[in-house]
């Protein structure tokens, strides 16, 4: 007889739990906009064995199937899902670099945004030496998407959260901004610029930003141009 020790893989079997994706439709816009709540059935009560594993499983059957993943409360109302997937814009005057960062930040603290406040101050700063007409906030779920508006097509956001790149979105922006980034990224016909944050950006934001207000005739040309900035 003999023996001997190696690695193995440890293999764990799940049967199948029974489960069904039901979808539901929250909201008919008609055209090609339609927002669609899938759920699994039965839900998950949080006393039940194994929970944290059930809801791992849960989580991988969604993304599985339908490609989107999210947990809510089992009396989740209708307007808290869609708070969730669409993207409304909360209008700021322009203020002092003070009462603008307070406005943008909110209560908003992005678990993957650290310094967050320290980044919106700064993107203000930036702003201000091309004097927006109001800055922007997204409601809700949205709270880490900010930005500024300097006409009426002319808008530049980010979100610290999730995206690394700053926007500047033109014709019909309000709609545009409820697309994801791979959506936009894939239309060739979308009217938008994309900065991605690598070394140097904010001086290519500057010039891309002054190019599109000269465009709109709210600046001068660039030669010898120097942003001013509001007094304080």
């Amino acid at each position: 007889m003999r023996s001997w020790t190696k690695d193995v893989y440890q293999h764990q079997i799940f049967e199948p739990q029974g489960m069904t994706v039901e979808p539901h439709v929250l909201e008919d816009r008609g055209g090609n906009v339609v927002l669609v709540k899938f759920a699994l059935s039965p839900m998950l009560e949080r006393g039940m064995p194994e929970f944290d594993l059930m809801l791992l499983w849960s989580i991988n059957m969604l993304q599985e199937n339908t490609g989107v993943t999210g947990v809510f409360a089992s009396n989740a109302s209708r307007e808290e899902y869609i708070s969730t997937v669409t993207l409304d814009w909360q209008i700021f005057p322009p203020g002092t670099a003070d009462e603008v960062v307070t406005r943008l930040v909110g209560s908003a603290h992005p678990a993957n945004a650290p310094d967050f406040k320290k980044h919106v101050r700064e993107r203000v700063q930036l702003f201000e030496g091309f004097q927006p007409k109001a800055y922007i906030r997204g409601q809700g779920g949205f709270g880490s998407y900010f930005g500024a508006q300097f006409s009426d097509d002319l808008v530049v956001f980010e979100n610290l959260k999730y995206g690394n790149a700053v926007y500047l979105l033109y014709q019909d922006w309000s709609a545009v901004s409820q697309r994801s980034r791979l959506d936009l990224l894939r239309d060739q016909d979308a009217h938008f610029d994309r900065v991605v944050h690598t070394d140097g950006w904010q001086a290519r934001l500057t010039a891309l930003l002054h190019d599109k207000l000269f465009e709109r005739g709210l600046r001068r040309r660039r030669n010898g141009y120097r942003p001013k900035r509001r007094g304080r």
